[in-house]
Parts: structure tokens; sequence; C-alpha cells
């Protein structure tokens, strides 16, 4: 399964689980995780620094470390309505 860090820019997912310890598990749903929420990365650096993640409106900053541990399955609806989009001008991806 993915986790967070599989995401691309933009891309939405929902989470499915999120492993670690209890304060971990805490600290996350303060947060607003929780499995069966979407997720949506915001901005991802390309050296190593945080990601920032949109969850439940919010942009939230977590560490990667925090980041690997948040399974998800990929249901990204931007995509799909982009393609929609496209599809209604009679143009194709």
């Amino acid at each position: 399964m993915k986790t967070l860090l599989d995401l691309k820019v933009g891309e939405t997912a929902v989470v499915m689980k999120m492993s670690g310890g209890f304060h971990m598990q805490v600290q996350l749903k303060n947060l607003g995780f929780h499995e069966g929420v979407a997720v949506t990365l915001a901005k991802k650096s390309a050296i190593g620094g945080p990601l920032m993640v949109t969850v439940n409106g919010s942009n939230v900053a977590i560490g990667r470390g925090i980041a690997s541990k948040i399974l998800i399955s990929s249901t990204d609806g931007s995509t799909e309505r982009a393609h929609e989009t496209d599809s209604a001008h009679g143009t194709t991806k």
C-alpha cells in the first residue's frame, strides 16, 4: 500500500491506516487525520523537508517520517475532473 510520501503535488488520496505509537496517533488525529479522510498533497520539497498537506480544508505541515506512517489509497479527483472537462470539449489527453 502507498504512503503519503508517494503522492505527487496536487494528488488527492484517502487515509486508510495510520501506523505509529499512541502519541503519534493522537497528534495526527488532532491535526485532522483519521481513517477515511481525504488528503491532498499541496507542497513537497525536493530536498527532504516537510510536506504541506491539505486535510479538512486546512494546510498542515508534517515531516517525512510521519508521512511514511500514513497509508493511503489514491483517489485523485482533480485528474478525473480535468479529464471530464476535456471530454466535454471534445479533446482527449
